[in-house]
């Protein structure tokens, strides 16, 4: 999609068709083993459309991404003041692919809680209302038999941890607010008009964002190679 913007040709990422497999293998599982148009089994159609959705944001993760490597490897100034029309409207491009990927870093992450927590009849919402990935992986602690995928994926988000609290920061700032903390680090760097702009370290940056990306794919991996080998709960076991 985005590459034809570039003039490149449309290329599937195989960590992210591996994991589009095992989704397409869970949704298969579903329609063969429950019949279609059985009002008991709406949830069971829900579940199966959701999961079909995914393929959209992993796609789109991947494409931003890729768009913000291509653009960081057409910069080369450390100044605005120094890069010329063309390399200024890369820089710029770069940084709203940048920016667009780890948002959606955090928009697929919570897309998968909500699945999750639908899926596992978690009833996060009782806990918050609105509530994260975060929130629904914490609230698995509660349901003895999904302790080890609870395992695996808090091992994923120990290993990342870092690196998702620095893009965290990044997506509060751009999408939410600035805490206390974030306008006590900004007021450090602000005690004099700036005559120079200068970019920051762009290939750390990607280096940051990369790690997002695949604390993202593993988590997912983890949650469907889970899921292809159990089907969803009857609505009549649900917790209350």
């Amino acid at each position: 999609m985005l590459r034809r913007l570039v003039g490149e040709t449309e290329h599937e990422d195989a960590q992210i068709g591996h994991i589009i497999d095992l989704i397409n293998r869970y949704r298969v599982k579903l329609r063969d083993h429950y019949p279609d148009d059985v009002k008991e089994y709406e949830y069971v159609y829900r579940i199966e459309n959701w999961a079909g959705g995914f393929k959209d944001s992993l796609n789109e993760l991947e494409q931003s991404r890729y768009m913000a490597y291509w653009y960081r490897k057409r910069v080369s100034k450390q100044f605005e003041e120094e890069m010329d029309e063309q390399e200024l409207a890369d820089y710029q491009c770069h940084i709203y692919f940048y920016k667009n990927t780890f948002i959606r870093v955090f928009s697929t992450l919570d897309k998968l809680g909500y699945f999750m927590n639908e899926l596992f009849l978690l009833h996060t919402e009782r806990v918050k209302p609105r509530f994260s990935y975060f929130t629904v992986l914490r609230q698995m602690k509660l349901a003895p038999e999904l302790e080890k995928l609870y395992q695996q994926l808090q091992k994923i988000k120990i290993e990342y941890q870092e690196p998702l609290n620095t893009l965290r920061n990044r997506r509060n700032m751009e999408i939410h607010y600035i805490n206390i903390e974030m306008l006590d680090d900004l007021q450090k760097t602000t005690k004099r008009f700036a005559t120079r702009s200068y970019i920051e370290n762009l290939d750390h940056n990607m280096l940051i964002l990369e790690q997002g990306c695949q604390m993202v794919l593993g988590t997912m991996e983890a949650v469907f190679l889970f899921c292809s080998e159990r089907l969803p709960k009857p609505r009549t076991s649900r917790r209350t």
